[in-house]
């Protein structure tokens, strides 16, 4: 079985696949491999023993890329991928919030804002408050807020 996970791989991408069970940062271009690597060698670890689906943190930097490993995973090797942690920093770290929200003192319907729904809450609270917009316009307000955080 890890022969065949391992054919089609050139040189380069196989010795990245083989690394011993550590962790591994895989860094190339565009169109390079990466995903196909790093998928590969999730499927290598777990196939010889050297790991197993819980253990499994990888992390990209698209939606698409994550969602394309745990794709491709799923056809590789006759697992769950459930257990594994794939997806991006963005994503795992919303994850681990939702799953240790109390430990964070958040409360379990926590919600994050992205940078439209920041600048919608910013305008509703200026409204709210009788604040001029026009004198202090919103997306301004935002990027104050933004680069004065600690």
């Amino acid at each position: 079985m890890n022969s065949s996970l391992l054919s089609g791989l050139n040189p380069e991408q196989r010795a990245a696949v083989e690394l011993p069970p550590q962790s591994a940062l895989i860094l190339a271009g565009a169109g390079s491999g990466k995903t196909r690597v790093l998928t590969t060698r999730i499927a290598w670890l777990i196939s010889t023993g050297q790991a197993s689906p819980n253990g499994i943190l990888a992390v990209t930097f698209t939606n698409k890329a994550a969602k394309e490993m745990v794709t491709r995973l799923s056809a590789m090797l006759p697992i769950n991928t459930r257990g594994m942690w794939i997806g991006t920093f963005h994503g795992l770290c919303n994850r681990m919030l939702r799953a240790h929200h109390r430990e964070a003192n958040l409360p379990q319907t926590f919600q994050i804002l992205d940078s439209a729904d920041q600048l919608a809450m910013i305008k509703r609270l200026m409204k709210a408050m009788n604040v001029d917009d026009e004198k202090y316009p919103p997306r301004e307000v935002q990027n104050f807020i933004s680069s004065n955080k600690e």
